[in-house]
């Protein structure tokens, strides 16, 4: 095969099959005739000498050759559709936006810093900065608020339908108030009597203790209070009695500040993603790959 002969145009057509299913359904997104469709993908076969497309009782379906060529087919897609759409609002004089979720927890850890460094670079851009509890961030992903969010991201979460970058990684720790008797304590299953608190969904609670127990039975703690608010989940954290839950770079300022202290007990080791989330459809702008780049730096 020569190099640079593959048509643009094909190339949307295989995606459009892939998206659709069918040949009628991809050409009525192309808006195109079917023969149209059926002509573009079989030069595309020629081209290339081998088969991407076989017939099914449903429609047609991707060869493994198929599959091969479309996940380099969207890139270049996308990258058309994003060339497109900078080049509408150079030519229509429109200000770029863009619009960002940020967790009320995550805000806190290299968001501040990338922002400033796409200032600094992208300053004709206008930012939306929200910043939200979990729930707003999946409606706001879902109707199309968000352009892109910034949170801490559980294996418990429902995130089928985003994709997910992770950025970093880090623990989930459990603190007490400096100088709380409850720091001696080392016996996970001596502390469900105790009063907790948690910075992330109530539905994820669940999910979480048995990761925090290592597969045992024990008890779900009977008093959990459930608080997304960085600064009033500090405060809450410092009466005495609470055992709290913590990211760990939010709970070593804490410690630095001599207001808390880790606990160390036999309780399992968890993890938390750093992530940036954004819809599985949405073709990411020259800006909004910029500020992803900034968040990767910074984190």
């Amino acid at each position: 095969m020569e190099r640079g002969t593959l048509k643009t145009a094909q190339l949307q057509t295989l995606v459009a099959i892939a998206e659709h299913g069918t040949l009628m359904a991809a050409a009525d997104a192309l808006n195109v005739s079917q023969p149209a469709v059926t002509k573009s993908i079989k030069e595309l076969e020629a081209r290339l000498g081998v088969q991407l497309l076989e017939r099914s009782g449903a429609g047609v379906r991707l060869t493994r050759y198929g599959e091969t060529l479309l996940r380099r087919a969207r890139a270049v897609v996308a990258e058309i559709v994003s060339a497109e759409r900078e080049l509408d609002e150079m030519k229509s004089g429109i200000e770029r936006t863009l619009s960002i979720g940020v967790s009320l927890l995550a805000s806190s850890i290299a968001v501040p810093d990338a922002l400033r460094a796409f200032r600094a670079r992208l300053p004709d851009v206008r930012l939306n900065v929200h910043e939200c509890v979990p729930a707003q961030i999946i409606d706001g992903l879902r109707d199309g608020s968000f352009d892109l969010c910034v949170a801490f991201v559980a294996d418990s979460d429902i995130t089928a339908e985003y994709r997910v970058v992770p950025v970093s990684e880090t623990a989930q720790v459990l603190a007490v108030p400096r100088g709380d008797p409850l720091a001696q304590e080392r016996q996970l299953a001596r502390m469900t009597g105790a009063r907790w608190l948690y910075y992330h969904t109530r539905d994820s609670l669940p999910a979480f203790w048995r990761e925090l127990c290592g597969g045992s039975t024990l008890p779900m703690p009977s008093h959990v209070n459930i608080c997304t608010s960085q600064r009033l989940y500090a405060q809450l954290a410092q009466e005495a009695g609470t055992i709290s839950v913590w990211p760990e770079p939010l709970l070593d300022e804490e410690i630095a500040l001599g207001r808390m202290e880790r606990l160390h007990s036999d309780a399992q080791t968890t993890r938390l993603t750093l992530g940036l989330m954004y819809r599985k459809d949405l073709v990411l702008s020259a800006s909004l790959e910029y500020f992803i780049e900034c968040i990767r730096r910074t984190a």
